[in-house]
């Protein structure tokens, strides 16, 4: 700053002054001073009052942009293609077709009912709940699942990693852009039938689904997950075949091996193209039998960290002797379970280790699983001092018109 050694000039030179003016010679040069030092600061020049910087809020914590991802316009396509969704450029002529319009009117309607019965009263009682509030991981665990997004989804909105797991084959996804419209319909309206058991009583028939996925056209799991995936509101960014090394990691799946795919990754967002999502689905034997020679899909789901499960319709497999190494997986693996009476049987939940909350009602299972009664599950729901109903209707149990989820959460 130019002015100050002058002004340190003065001051010093205070000592030189005689002794009887010293007095007022120090008013006159701290008066002096005073008029230099605000001389200077007005005559600085001035910042812009664009490049003020603006006032320092109190820091918040790291914040990190989330740029869109970029949608895989031709598997977005398809996937609109077979939910009854108006397509874009790569379908857009054919699903002008009336027999397409007729196909997406039909879905149209049955999707109504579906968020009328399904999609909204669960969602309410899931946030009721605070289920997803309640989970610190970022992965629901869903064995048995077949091709079950749906609920998945509706109970687990949050979560960023799905993780589906069933004997279902995964099958191959059609290039419907290639295809006779003859076939195509056809196709469509496999689709169509292969749904109504999960949209009407919450679940997929396993015995139905041998037959109805193991078509020509229709030949797997994949087209009724993309099929959710869509109806649930997002879009696809990756359909990526993939498989697993010894060690659990995922790897693309190699083709040269003249292997079949059994299992993909899928990658979606909502309609920001912010809020991003992946979906694996393994077609896999999870008896003890094949988990011993081959661990892989659980060494995959442990890398996923902390985690919740989600079990229902579930053919009561975590009670036999032969799915120990599953059910163990689920109890020492999960933070919080949401199943029906087909999951991990009640009597594994150590109340040292858990808090279990009842729902619903549980009297008796269908007759095919009547050896799976649980009378300990069924004296807990008559000791219950407040009897929470549910707003829903899934499950086995629906056909003697009782339903029973059950909720439990971790003690840390």
């Amino acid at each position: 700053m130019k002015f100050v050694p002058f002004v340190a000039i003065l001051i010093s030179e205070q000592a030189n002054y005689p002794r009887e003016a010293s007095e007022s010679m120090r008013i006159i040069s701290t008066i002096v001073c005073v008029v230099i030092l605000l001389t200077q600061f007005a005559c600085a020049p001035k910042k812009k009052s664009g490049t003020i910087p603006p006032k320092k809020k109190p820091y918040a914590g790291k914040t990190t942009k989330v740029k869109p991802v970029t949608i895989d316009s031709l598997n977005n396509d398809i996937a609109n293609f077979v939910s009854g969704i108006v397509p874009g450029k790569f379908l857009k002529l054919r699903a002008e077709l009336p027999w397409w319009k007729t196909y997406s009117a039909s879905i149209d309607k049955e999707w109504d009912i579906v968020r009328e019965n399904k999609v909204r009263p669960i969602r309410s009682w899931a946030d009721s709940l605070q289920i997803s509030k309640d989970m610190n991981g970022q992965t629901l665990f869903y064995p048995f699942s077949g091709p079950d997004f749906l609920y998945a989804n509706l109970f687990f909105p949050t979560v960023k990693n799905y993780v589906l797991i069933a004997l279902e084959p995964l099958g191959t996804l059609h290039n419907v852009t290639m295809e006779e419209n003859e076939y195509s319909e056809h196709y469509l309206q496999q689709i169509q039938k292969s749904l109504f058991f999960s949209t009407h009583d919450g679940f997929f028939r396993t015995k139905s689904m041998e037959k109805e996925l193991n078509q020509i056209d229709l030949n797997g799991t994949v087209h009724l997950l993309l099929f959710y995936i869509k109806r649930c509101g997002y879009q696809i960014t990756a359909v990526t075949p993939i498989e697993l090394d010894t060690a659990g990691n995922v790897l693309p799946f190699d083709a040269s091996n003249l292997g079949t795919v059994t299992s993909v990754k899928i990658d979606f967002c909502d309609s920001t193209k912010r809020d991003t999502k992946t979906l694996y689905y393994f077609s896999y034997d999870l008896s003890d039998e094949n988990l011993q020679k081959h661990p892989r899909v659980l060494r995959f789901a442990e890398q996923m960290g902390t985690q919740s499960t989600l079990l229902k319709a579930a053919s009561y497999l975590l009670h036999r002797p032969e799915f120990t190494i599953m059910r163990q997986y689920v109890l020492n693996n999960s933070q919080l379970i949401l199943q029906d009476d087909s999951g991990v049987p009640y009597k594994r939940f150590d109340r040292s280790g858990w808090t279990v909350e009842l729902f619903g009602n549980y009297s008796r299972t269908i007759d095919l699983f009547t050896h799976k009664y649980q009378a300990d599950l069924k004296a807990a729901y008559d000791a219950r001092k407040q009897k929470h109903l549910l707003p829903f209707r899934i499950g086995y149990n629906l056909v003697h018109s009782e339903v029973n989820m059950m909720l439990a959460r971790r003690i840390h």
